[in-house]
């Protein structure tokens, strides 16, 4: 069919060249006979035309001919299309492929369903003339301004841009021109060195980025339970600001939203409120108590870094993520209490925790973070979840009243420093699954008198017990292959054996141990 179509394409095209050379001839355009006698020229004129025109009839004839079969080749196949229509495109034998929905599977050589409308086109440019249509149509709104403020006046509601005023107790008017007040632009109210008090009418259902930004006078300000959101660093700065209670649409609590309200004693959160961000309550000292919502899912980067007054510290049961530092130098928490859905947390994540006596760790950990809760005095005892695989650099650094500990066979490393410097340490139980332990991992644990390593260990990092100056007795198996420098440096260690392939250094026990080999 293929080649039926081409040749009626090339028929036509090559009748019309003729047909065109003729008229133009017989109008005298051009001439045929440039070096002929003008009577001569006249005959073969006249012959030649007679003789094109016997050519054009035949040529004609074919051409129809030819169009016809073409026709029919494609009546043929269209004919036949219910049998192949789930047939993929063949571009060796130039099949056409109709889908159930009549669509031409596009295909240049083989299908003339090359040359129709792609229907995606004229999808994507009626989607561009609608675009243009609202833009076209979007209300653009006026610049206006009172004694008071500065504002963008719409058809049916108003944006407050600037506060213009300095008054110290703030009642903002529910609307301007007539038309209802919305939304508090970002910086509307910032910078005042005059507000106090303010009070947000019913209508507004939205405050920008920075709306009361260091406002350092302000001590109370009244929300309603209309606003359902609240940009970045709506109160960062406000020192003053003692209380304030969040809408109930209010869904997350942004970045820098109270940060550096230094004053800021009591707030109540919505349980609506999946998230609260990276600094969102950064150094609230005076914070005391929180509620946490009981959606939320994410705690962000120092969400509570120094607040150094608050007293507990409870995860609700559905939060995932805690960011790094979130809860660093809340100093005054004497209980840490997460869900089980904590499967993340950052590092330093509870240091400076130094009173917290009890901790409880969610069962979905897997990993104790760096710096996890260095320095606390208080935590005499933790339980590692059964899905942690590392604890990690640091993680109980100086935890002075940890007195016991299990390792279960889930963990698989314990890095440097992990329990440095636990001093109250008295009892290490290391179960099978540990294959390194870090350097300087249990180092001045002066508690310790006896510890045994499990046949999956390893390696025994440098300096790794170091100044247990009470350890006397150690068991190592013969699947240790290497033993650091100064890894069981003063100690009380006397003796012990080890595999004689294991990779020992001159110093890794104490000066005078008698080492035998399995």
């Amino acid at each position: 069919m293929e080649k039926a179509f081409w040749g009626m394409v090339a028929g036509c095209t090559l009748a019309f060249g003729i047909l065109l050379a003729v008229y133009l001839n017989k109008t005298g355009a051009i001439d045929l006979a440039n070096n002929q006698e003008e009577e001569t020229q006249t005959q073969t004129e006249t012959e030649t035309e007679s003789d094109s025109s016997a050519d054009i009839a035949a040529l004609l004839e074919e051409t129809q001919g030819n169009y016809a079969a073409a026709m029919k080749a494609m009546e043929d196949e269209e004919n036949s299309s219910a049998d192949t229509k789930d047939k993929t495109p063949d571009s060796d034998n130039g099949l056409i492929n109709t889908t159930a929905d009549s669509t031409v599977v596009p295909d240049r050589n083989g299908n003339i369903g090359f040359f129709e409308d792609d229907p995606s086109l004229k999808e994507e440019e009626a989607s561009i003339a609608t675009q243009q249509e609202t833009q076209t149509e979007e209300e653009q709104p006026e610049s206006k301004k009172n004694n008071e403020y500065q504002y963008d006046l719409y058809s049916d509601h108003v944006v407050i841009k600037k506060y213009l005023g300095n008054k110290s107790d703030l009642v903002i008017p529910d609307e301007i021109d007539g038309q209802p007040v919305t939304e508090l632009a970002s910086s509307s109210f910032g910078s005042s060195k005059t507000l106090v008090r303010v009070d947000v009418p019913e209508t507004v259902t939205a405050i920008g980025d920075g709306a009361f930004k260091s406002d350092a006078l302000l001590v109370d300000i009244n929300l309603p339970e209309q606003v359902e959101s609240f940009g970045k660093g709506v109160f960062d700065g406000c020192s003053n600001l003692v209380k304030i209670m969040i809408p109930a649409g209010v869904t997350n609590i942004g970045e820098k939203s109270f940060n550096n309200c230094s004053q800021l004693a009591k707030i109540s959160l919505p349980g609506e409120i999946a998230s609260i961000d990276k600094q969102a309550f950064y150094n609230c000292s005076a914070l005391q108590n929180i509620s946490m919502p009981e959606d939320l899912v994410t705690i962000g980067e120092q969400a509570f870094y120094g607040c150094s007054s608050l007293e507990k510290i409870q995860i609700p049961e559905y939060v995932e993520t805690i960011g790094k530092s979130a809860f660093e130098g809340c100093a005054k928490a004497a209980s840490i209490k997460m869900g089980d859905e904590v499967n993340t947390i950052g590092e330093k994540c509870f240091t400076g925790c130094v009173l917290a006596e009890t901790l409880r760790l969610s069962v979905s950990l897997t990993e104790i973070p760096e710096d996890f809760i260095s320095s606390n005095t208080k935590l005499t005892t933790v339980k590692i979840p059964g899905e942690v695989t590392r604890i990690n650099k640091n993680a109980f650094l100086g935890c002075t009243a940890l007195t016991d500990i299990t390792i279960p066979s889930c963990v698989e490393s314990i890095e440097t420093s992990a329990f440095n410097g636990c001093t109250g340490l008295t009892s290490l139980t290391i179960k099978s699954g540990v294959s390194s332990i870090g350097d300087t991992a249990f180092n001045g644990c002066t508690g310790l008198t006896s510890v045994t390593f499990p046949k999956s260990v390893i390696n025994i990092g440098a300096s790794a017990f170091a100044g247990c100056t009470a350890l006397a007795d150690v068991t190592i198996p013969k699947e240790t292959l290497n033993i650091k420098a100064a890894a069981f440096s003063g100690t009380k260690i006397t003796t012990v054996t080890v595999n004689k392939i294991c990779s020992v250094k001159s110093d890794s026990f104490p000066s005078g141990t008698e080492i035998s080999y399995y």
